[in-house]
């Protein structure tokens, strides 16, 4: 919480500053440009706000729409690998710990390896190796009944649902949105600031005040797009939770048959 409060406060005085830089350095040297609140003057300005507000606000709702839906398959995935984990249960003893074994692992990797290299747009592939062991181990195991024959088929189409998954989670550890669409909107902020600076108002003051409501505004659906525009890093990362989870409940399973 504190993390996303300095967050935000950041962007706030990055954006109010930046303004009210603009605002002086354009009333004392480009005062010869300033602009009568007029009626062609008021439609220029109406336009300018509608194009880069309805960018904005595009960009703003398919930033957080992207952050659920990977949100989402976080959870599928995890769903997923406790399906995979209990149906190990049909196997015999010996396949069913190694199983395990290979699947725990695999899971700690994710947690204790995978998950920070993601904050960093990062992936080493070397983490899957024991994920992959397993479906080897599946793939060269031969039923020895049909409950197991039929937990088998099970687990390879479990595995082959969660390929895809770890997938879309792997590929979307990047930025949604790239440089070239950040300088846009920078760029945009930028000239609807020096626009709305160039009128002429009889009290400064009041224009000041104008200004910076609307940095701040402009400010806030920055924060909005910074912090859901990296899904696993910054201040609203998706953490591996539902991992740790699943991690907890396959441990406290290993426990329980020693205490009985």
């Amino acid at each position: 919480m504190l993390t996303i409060l300095l967050t935000l406060l950041l962007v706030l005085a990055t954006f109010l500053a930046g303004s009210l830089i603009i605002f002086f350095v354009v009333q004392k040297y480009l005062s010869f440009l300033t602009i009568d609140d007029t009626s062609h003057a008021t439609i220029f300005s109406f336009a300018i706000g509608t194009i880069f507000g309805l960018t904005l606000a595009f960009i703003t709702v398919s930033t957080w729409q992207n952050y659920n839906r990977i949100n989402s398959i976080v959870v599928q995935e995890a769903t997923t690998l406790t399906t995979i984990y209990r149906t190990l249960d049909a196997f015999q003893p010996p396949l069913q710990e190694k199983s395990t074994k290979l699947l725990t692992g695999y899971v700690q990797n994710v947690i204790a390896k995978e998950w920070p290299l993601m904050a960093q747009s990062q992936f080493d592939d070397q983490y899957f190796a024991d994920f992959h062991q397993f479906q080897l181990l599946m793939l060269r195991h031969i039923p020895m009944n049909n409950t197991e024959l039929i937990a088998q088929q099970e687990e390879l189409r479990l595995i082959s649902e969660y390929y895809k998954l770890r997938l879309e989670r792997i590929t979307s550890s990047k930025a949604d949105l790239d440089y070239s669409m950040l300088l846009t909107l920078c760029l945009g902020a930028f000239v609807y600031i020096f626009y709305q600076s160039l009128y002429a108002m009889p009290q400064r003051r009041h224009h000041i005040l104008m200004i910076s409501l609307l940095a701040t505004s402009l400010g806030l659906i920055f924060f909005l797009i910074l912090s859901y525009n990296t899904p696993f890093s910054g201040s609203n990362a998706i953490q591996p939770v539902e991992f740790n989870k699943i991690l907890e409940l396959w441990k406290s399973d290993l426990v329980q048959p020693a205490n009985i």
